[in-house]
């Protein structure tokens, strides 16, 4: 990973960041800008996760990337070289992709760059818009599964939440990272609206609920062990 400043890098600590009070900030290429979420520098389980906006017309010079990317864009149209993505489509490539990154009309992205877990995975494609989701309605949730470990090491998953839905106290067992794209969500430690990030370290419980309206929620797990 880069060698930069630590940011949110205790995983034993909660942490929520309520993105839509945060100011844009500009990086060191133009026509694109960062909400950083957190920073681990670490040789082994170096991660960096971040919001960023990429201005209308902005093309970056071809990076071929050091770390696995994961990507989940929010708003907006994506294109990297090797194919064009709309809104709520998750990517992933692994090291040594050569990439190219760009938009026509603008974009806001969700962004995890990370020193790979195994040796090798392969790479993602899903289109949230098109891909059939499969329903738990025991949960109230409806769901598209982006990977899911068959070691238990790392999943993860965008779900939507029916509207006035208790889910019963739990916690998860490898941890919880969450990005609220759309609605709202509850529990007892507070509310997370569009764009909040929260990250509960390995056995936090909590009991969330919606209200009135469905979330949408792009969940993490199995990330936190480093």
């Amino acid at each position: 990973m880069p060698s930069k400043a630590q940011f949110n890098a205790d995983p034993d600590k909660q942490v929520v960041m309520h993105t839509e009070d945060m100011e844009w900030e500009a990086t060191s290429v133009p026509g694109v800008s960062q909400k950083l979420l957190e920073r681990v520098v670490d040789t082994e389980k170096g991660r960096e996760t971040a919001l960023l906006r990429l201005d209308p017309g902005t093309t970056l010079e071809t990076e071929v990337l050091a770390e696995r990317l994961d990507l989940f864009v929010v708003e907006g149209d994506y294109a990297d070289g090797m194919g064009e993505y709309g809104r709520r489509t998750f990517v992933r490539h692994q090291p040594g992709t050569a990439h190219t990154p760009s938009t026509r009309n603008g974009c806001v992205l969700y962004v995890k760059r990370r020193n790979p877990i195994r040796e090798k995975d392969d790479p993602i494609l899903i289109d949230t818009e098109t891909v059939e989701w499969t329903a738990f309605p025991h949960r109230g949730a409806d769901v598209v599964h982006f990977y899911r470990d068959p070691h238990g090491i790392e999943t993860a998953r965008y779900g939507k939440v029916y509207p006035d839905k208790r889910l019963p106290s739990h916690d998860h067992a490898m941890g919880e990272e969450t990005l609220v794209v759309d609605g709202e969500l509850k529990d007892e430690f507070g509310v997370y609206g569009p764009g909040t990030w929260f990250r509960f370290p390995i056995g936090l419980a909590h009991a969330p609920y919606t209200e009135d309206k469905p979330c949408f929620m792009l969940i993490r797990e199995g990330d936190l062990v480093w």
